[in-house]
């Protein structure tokens, strides 16, 4: 990396430590563009050269945080061959990262939700998640698929619910569990009669 490449990833590194610190602690809709470069000693066209919008900028610091929370997650979580569990583990660490950036949240899903963006395609990769372990145990690709959308619908309702409140706790967690309990006792029957 040559020397002018290495400068503008340092200022948009530095943007966006000081664009993080300062959302966290003001909200996004207060902290202004011309804040956050008087903060980084920058220009505000320098700051729009990084990021065209404080979408873009919220966004590239929710995705980076989201990263780092997902990748740990991973690496702490046990094998599901459960089709609920594997929901419940992945809603856990999502719900406890949408909580601790609410805001983030709201202006990414939203964002997300208009433009279809990854939002969609994370329930995608969960969907097929689902679907592989209710395969695993004879289920049919019809009704795993089925199966799926609907425990993916009720996520969506759990996590459009308590967005909006800034909580998506372990009660979040609970009722998703609760409206998926059919889906449970049809792997659990398939699991009794694959065995």
């Amino acid at each position: 990396m040559g020397l002018r490449q290495q400068q503008k990833a340092n200022t948009r590194s530095k943007i966006k430590v000081i664009a993080k610190q300062a959302f966290l602690a003001q909200g996004i809709e207060a902290t202004s563009t011309r804040y956050l470069s008087d903060k980084a000693g920058i220009a505000v066209g320098t700051l729009f050269v990084h990021f065209p919008d404080k979408l873009s900028l919220v966004k590239d610091i929710f995705f980076d945080e989201m990263d780092v929370a997902l990748r740990a997650a991973v690496a702490s979580q046990k094998a599901s061959s459960s089709p609920i569990d594997y929901l419940l583990q992945m809603a856990q660490v999502l719900f406890e990262f949408y909580d601790a950036y609410a805001e983030f949240t709201r202006q990414v899903l939203l964002d997300s939700l208009a433009k279809g963006g990854f939002h969609t395609n994370q329930m995608t990769v969960i969907s097929e998640g689902i679907i592989k372990r209710f395969k695993q145990v004879g289920v049919d690709d019809k009704t795993a698929s089925i199966f799926a959308e609907n425990m993916i619908s009720n996520y969506w309702f759990v996590l459009l619910t308590g967005v909006p409140k800034g909580v998506l706790g372990q009660a979040a967690i609970d009722h998703l569990k609760r409206m998926n309990l059919p889906f449970e006792v049809s792997y659990r029957n398939a699991l009794k009669n694959k065995g």
